[in-house]
C-alpha cells in the first residue's frame, strides 16, 4: 500500500521519488505528499494540467489555471522572496469566552527566515519560485510566547486545496466577487 506520493517538477505524481507516475490521482489524495528536488509553483500547475480531475477539488482552480496559462513560460520570480512555503497552523482562539480550535493551511513567501505575505504578488511573479513544506505552527490564544512548531505530514488534498485557497486572493477571481 502506498502512503507517500512525490510531486515532481514536471507535474507528475510518483509513488516514490523518481518512480512510476500515478495514473489515478484521486486515490492518492489522503497520502502524504513529498516534494522532489526542483519543485516550483509552476510544477503545481503542471500537475493540474497532467491530472485534470484534480481541478474539480477546488472552485478556484479553473480560474487559477487559466491565469497560469497566460503567464510567461519562464523567469517568473520575485526578488523579495527566497522560496514559497506550504504549512499548517493550529490555533486556539476565543479565550476568555468561547474557546475554539482552528486548523488552516498557510502558503507564504519566505525571505531568509521571515514570512512574507504573497497576496500582493500575482502568480506571474511566483511561478518559478521553489516550494518547500514547512512545519506545523501551534498558537495558543494569540500569545507570541506560546507558539510551537512541529514536524508534520501534509496530504495531497491539503496541499492542492491549501495552495488554491491562498492563491484565490490574488487579483480576486470571479468566485470572490460576490456582491459586486
Amino acid at each position: 500500500m502506498i502512503n507517500t506520493v512525490y510531486l515532481t517538477p514536471d507535474g507528475s505524481i510518483s509513488a516514490r521519488d523518481g518512480g512510476d507516475a500515478c495514473s489515478a490521482p484521486i486515490r492518492w489524495l489522503s497520502c502524504r505528499v513529498m516534494l522532489s528536488k526542483g519543485y516550483v509553483l509552476r510544477s503545481f500547475f503542471r500537475m493540474l494540467g497532467a491530472y485534470p480531475v484534480l481541478i474539480e477539488l477546488n472552485a478556484f482552480l479553473p480560474e487559477l489555471l487559466r491565469r497560469y496559462r497566460e503567464c510567461p513560460g519562464e523567469g517568473c520570480t520575485c526578488a523579495d522572496i527566497n522560496h514559497l512555503e506550504f504549512g499548517k497552523t493550529v490555533e486556539m482562539i476565543g479565550f476568555p469566552g468561547d474557546p475554539r480550535l482552528e486548523i488552516y493551511a498557510v502558503f507564504q513567501g519566505i525571505n531568509r527566515e521571515t514570512a512574507v505575505e504573497i497576496k500582493p504578488y500575482d502568480i506571474d511573479l511566483l511561478l518559478d519560485m521553489p516550494v518547500a513544506l514547512g512545519r506545523l505552527r501551534h498558537v495558543i490564544f494569540g500569545d507570541l510566547a506560546d507558539r510551537f512548531e512541529f514536524d508534520t505530514v501534509y496530504t495531497l488534498f491539503e496541499f492542492i486545496d491549501g495552495i488554491a485557497w491562498a492563491l484565490s486572493f490574488h487579483n480576486t477571481p470571479g468566485q470572490c466577487g460576490i456582491g459586486r
